[in-house]
C-alpha cells in the first residue's frame, strides 16, 4: 500500500509541512481564535474564482499558487474546522500567513461569513513545519 500524501503549502519559496503543523498542533492544543475572512480574501485574490473555476493560468506575483485550486471542493470544506495560520518574522516583525485553510476561506467569503476559527503558530513552531 503506498504512503499517504504529506499535505503541503507552498508561498512564493517557502514550503509549510501542513501534516507536521497539525501533529504540532494536537501536542500543544490551545484555543482556535476568530480570523477576518475578507482581509484573507482579498490577500490571496479569492474575490477573483468563481464557483465554475477549473484553474487559472494566473498566479499572483507574490502569495499561493491557485491553479489547482478546485471551487466545487471548497463549498464542500468544513467552515468549523480552524485554519492555520504561520507566523514569520520580518524586519524584526511579526507577519502572519494563511498556510492551511484557502478552500475554507473561499467557502466563506462566498457564503458571506465574517470569520473563521483559526489556530496561529508561534514563530519557533513555523519554522519547525516550514521546509524550506
Amino acid at each position: 500500500m503506498p504512503a499517504p500524501a504529506v499535505q503541503l503549502f507552498l508561498y512564493g519559496k517557502w514550503l509549510f509541512n501542513i501534516d507536521q503543523a497539525q501533529a504540532l498542533l494536537k501536542e500543544h492544543p490551545r484555543d482556535a481564535k476568530p480570523t477576518p475572512v475578507a482581509d484573507w480574501a482579498a490577500a490571496y485574490h479569492l474575490d477573483w474564482l468563481t464557483p465554475g473555476y477549473e484553474g487559472a493560468p494566473w498566479c499572483p506575483v507574490f502569495g499561493p499558487d491557485q491553479s489547482a485550486f478546485n471551487a466545487e471542493h471548497a463549498l464542500q470544506t468544513d467552515l468549523d474546522e480552524p485554519v492555520i495560520i504561520a507566523t514569520m518574522e520580518f524586519d524584526d516583525r511579526p507577519a502572519i500567513l494563511l498556510i492551511d485553510g484557502v478552500h475554507r476561506m473561499y467557502r466563506a467569503m462566498t457564503e458571506g461569513r465574517v470569520t473563521l476559527p483559526a489556530y496561529t503558530l508561534t514563530t519557533a513552531e513555523t519554522t519547525r513545519i516550514r521546509e524550506r
